[in-house]
């Protein structure tokens, strides 16, 4: 498996014949490698048997997070809401898709059930990409909002600036923002100059990029 590795042979997909073989390890690869998402494979309990870099970019700024668990990655409450989701998909066969934030970033995961010879070999495949705020609601399957999200910096944020930093991610500009949140032009300025000290950015273009891949926009729908 391209960029991938296992700490188990429970999930590997076992094959008949050599092309068969050849045509699994492409498809691993596309999905690992090409796909640009992040890739976990991880049983009810949460113990990763496989991860490929993108996950451990993604939950520990780290080459390796194999043979860990999602509780070491993740905060323990969006943890235990994953697990919950997991069990749910393991229990149903069928797949889920959540989103929410990871380290401050808006989130589309979907988790999708791998069965092994036994109940205890089943494993849940989960794929997480970053997406905009506007991005659309999946269509047939089970769908969820994340009820627990890791703001990652955004948490240090004031609702008024949250609010600031949707319209300068929506192109706004002070004037246009000052009108509609009915405030004087000083006052949104003021808020924005605060916003950029909390997130150690001065440049107007990139607050807007932090508030796109935030999807501020939805973090309250």
């Amino acid at each position: 498996m391209a960029n991938m590795t296992c700490a188990s042979t429970a999930v590997e997909i076992k094959a008949t014949a050599p092309a068969a073989a050849q045509n699994c390890d492409l498809l691993w690869s596309a999905l690992t490698a090409d796909s640009g998402s992040a890739v976990i494979v991880y049983d009810a309990q949460g113990a990763i048997t496989c991860a490929n870099a993108g996950a451990g970019r993604l939950l520990q700024d780290a080459p390796e997070v194999t043979a860990k668990n999602l509780h070491e990655l993740l905060p323990a409450a969006i943890a235990e809401e994953r697990l919950a989701h997991a069990r749910k998909v393991l229990e149903t066969g069928e797949p889920m898709i959540i989103d929410g934030m990871i380290s401050g970033r808006m989130m589309r995961t979907t988790l999708r059930p791998v069965r092994g010879e036994s109940p205890n070999e089943s494993r849940v495949l989960e794929t997480i990409r970053p997406i905009a705020a506007d991005e659309p609601k999946p269509e047939g399957v089970a769908y969820s909002r994340a009820k627990t999200n890791d703001e990652g910096v955004l948490g240090k944020l004031t609702a008024r600036e949250r609010e600031v930093l949707f319209h300068i991610g929506r192109g706004l500009s002070t004037a246009e923002i000052a009108s509609t949140l009915g405030r004087s032009t000083k006052t949104v300025e003021w808020h924005r100059v605060s916003l950029g000290n909390k997130l150690g950015i001065t440049n107007r273009v990139e607050l807007a990029r932090i508030a796109i891949r935030a999807g501020v926009t939805g973090l309250n729908d």
